[in-house]
């Protein structure tokens, strides 16, 4: 590998750790707890990410697989560690730990040429750790039939519509339908009551409605009307 490729990509951990790392920085200043400063801040996530990136490196050069896993071992005993003592003061949760270990993983990631999979990583973990607040009040906010219809919509997309044959069952000139886009035709209608559903709970039935029309119509104004 040329050396300002390999520059190019520990950079790329480094900075997308980074995110991560200042995120959870800024929740300990905000928090003023002193319990939580023992385990990581924005120095530490860097570090684990360049870490990342150098197991997959070191791998690498020797052909060697064991050493990334070994390498991998030895960060996860080391934050065991850590969550062990954290624990011992009362602070229960290990969401930091855990976004340790995903910086560990998007720094491997960016070594092994998957920028563009580490960057959103490393984005979706940030905005996780973000939005801590805004998650659990809408967690508070769920009913039952909350999860009854999240779990319906759920299991006509992810379980129904991908064991559907994507072909004709009947010859011409019947050969137009076909299960999967009939099933299709299902999600998009469900998928637009769903939203609906969703931003008549978070905006109200005026505003969701309204918003629901306008999102739903850019896709399929026909299946919004259905909807």
């Amino acid at each position: 590998m040329e050396q300002h490729s390999l520059f190019f990509r520990f950079g790329v951990a480094l900075f997308i750790v980074l995110l991560v790392g200042l995120q959870r920085e800024y929740s300990y200043d905000e928090s003023g707890d002193s319990h939580e400063k023992t385990f990581a801040g924005v120095r530490t996530f860097a570090l684990f990410g360049l870490m990342g990136c150098a197991a997959g490196f070191v791998a690498d050069h020797v052909s060697e697989p064991w050493v990334f896993i070994v390498i991998l071992r030895a960060v996860s005993l080391l934050i065991a560690v850590s969550y062990y003592v954290t624990a011992s003061t009362g602070q229960r949760g290990m969401t930091t730990e855990v976004a340790a270990m995903v910086t560990v993983a998007a720094g491997a990631l960016c070594y092994w040429d998957q920028i563009a999979l580490a960057v959103a990583i490393a984005v979706i973990t940030t905005a996780l750790l973000s939005f801590k607040l805004e998650l659990h009040g809408f967690v508070e906010r769920l009913t039952r039939e909350d999860i009854i219809a999240a779990l319906k919509f759920a299991l006509i997309t992810a379980i129904v519509l991908p064991i559907l044959p994507n072909e004709s069952i009947w010859p011409p000139p019947f050969d137009v339908l076909n299960p999967y886009r009939i099933w299709l035709i299902v999600v998009l209608i469900s998928g637009i009551s769903f939203l609906g559903y969703i931003l008549f709970k978070l905006l109200g039935s005026r505003r969701g409605i309204s918003l629901t029309g306008m999102l739903g119509g850019l896709v399929s104004s026909t299946a919004t009307t259905l909807s």
